[in-house]
């Protein structure tokens, strides 16, 4: 089975950058189709709400503000994307980041899920609330997570 189209989910810019940058590499050497899915986390922004963290006006605010930078993000892959001749699809959506992932997979069918590091779970009650632990072990297709910043710089600066 060839590794034909490859997905990866970003969040903030500067954490998602290494993961960006091997999925693109990835997407080059299998000469793969890439996807670029980054979601605003409703969820997180319903729990500011809830308590009291932000107002109503803050949060929509807040939410528009992550739009963008989203956006801004997406535009940013792209570039790189087709600077190192990989044809990459991006999208942002809103909602609960692994429902909207998933949703995504399932459209989209990829061969490989590629996405960074997961973060140092505390407690079994935070396995079944952290996004990235939910995609990992929701994903429909392998996935790679991405380690090892520098050398990941050095395979995406020889493409």
């Amino acid at each position: 089975m060839a590794i034909k189209n490859i997905m990866v989910c970003v969040a903030a810019e500067g954490i998602s950058l290494i993961t960006v940058k091997y999925a693109i590499a990835l997407a080059k050497i299998l000469q793969a189709r890439l996807s670029a899915i980054y979601v605003v986390n409703e969820r997180l922004l319903r729990e500011l709400l809830k308590s009291k963290v932000l107002v109503d006006v803050e949060a929509r605010g807040y939410e528009k503000e992550l739009e963008e930078q989203g956006s801004r993000f997406i535009e940013r892959i792209k570039s790189m994307s087709e600077k190192k001749g990989v044809v990459c699809d991006a999208v942002v959506l809103k909602g609960i980041v692994h429902e909207e992932v998933m949703k995504q997979a399932g459209v989209l069918n990829p061969d490989m899920l590629v996405m960074g590091e997961l973060r140092e779970v505390l407690s079994l009650k935070e396995t079944f609330y952290d996004e990235g632990e939910r995609i990992f072990r929701e994903a429909p297709c392998p996935v790679v997570v991405v380690k090892n910043a520098s050398l990941v710089e050095k395979l995406y600066n020889e493409l």
